[in-house]
């Protein structure tokens, strides 16, 4: 099956629901970067290690844009990427990203935040918000002088359709599921200076929860390597008044058409977090 990606106005894409693959966009479209997060770069966050299937979890298409826009997002310093996942299970786990969290941003006090737009399919993120040793302030350099990856003291779960936003705070790990037998595709905005730090999912090997699919529910298992985790909290979406257009459309014409509405992605500590998260 071929998906019709019209959700970014102007950057025609199609994927295959087998594949994970682009088959085609627009020639005057740019990509700095692909990476497939293959089985091998997954078993150390899996629930079943042994798995021989599938090859293939999910592909990344890093700083996806129209090149007339490029200038935009050079000068704001903001990334615009795409994400396609398949719908098969991992053995009894439903596909999912990697899982990761992002390191405090250079020049700030907060870590990055992230802006998800889910395109076609449904998904599910789970976040995970650490216990914090310090407090935000000048000198704290990284986000392991900050956060006990092994302590968790909040997990919530949030069930997103096609057209929804959503903003992941500074200091949660994140998760993206696919629960569904059709593909999941996303894209997100986040700081070109961002920097991706897996090392609180991978030495526990994986979130706080994996989901599974067992006869024929979804199941939530909670992962032993952690030293605390608490019941996972259904959340309705947060409401971002006040830090960017919450009304339906694309995170990226949004972006393109106001784009000093997002200078909060690049500089977090303008944000109150509290008041959502």
């Amino acid at each position: 099956m071929i998906i019709h990606l019209k959700t970014i106005n102007g950057v025609k894409i199609q994927c295959s629901e087998n594949e994970n693959k682009l088959l085609s966009i627009n020639e005057d479209i740019s990509i700095s970067k692909i990476i497939d997060r293959e089985l091998n770069q997954m078993r150390s966050v899996i629930l079943n290690d042994q798995l021989v299937y599938p090859k293939l979890f999910y592909t990344e298409y890093f700083h996806l844009c129209k090149n007339e826009h490029a200038s935009i997002f050079k000068n704001e310093n903001i990334r615009h990427d795409i994400t396609i996942m398949s719908g098969n299970l991992a053995g009894i786990e439903f596909m999912k990203t990697y899982g990761h969290y992002h390191e405090i941003l250079e020049g700030t006090n907060h870590a990055a935040p992230e802006v998800i737009e889910i395109l076609h399919g449904n998904a599910i993120i789970l976040l995970q918000k650490p216990e914090r040793l310090v407090s935000d302030k000048p000198g704290v350099k990284t986000i392991a002088d900050v956060l006990d990856f092994g302590n968790i003291t909040e997990v919530s779960l949030f069930k997103l359709k096609p057209g929804d936003l959503f903003i992941v705070p500074p200091y949660y790990g994140h998760t993206i599921i696919n629960q569904k037998s059709t593909a999941l595709v996303f894209s997100t905005l986040i700081s070109a200076k961002a920097k991706t730090i897996y090392k609180g999912i991978y030495d526990y090997k994986g979130a706080s929860y994996y989901i599974i699919k067992k006869n024929a529910k979804q199941v939530f298992v909670q992962n032993p390597n952690y030293k605390n985790v608490p019941k996972i909290k259904k959340q309705k979406k947060w409401s971002y008044n006040n830090i960017m257009d919450n009304k339906k459309g694309s995170s990226y014409l949004n972006f393109i058409n106001n784009p000093k509405n997002y200078s909060w992605i690049n500089d977090p500590d303008s944000i109150n977090w509290e008041q959502f998260a």
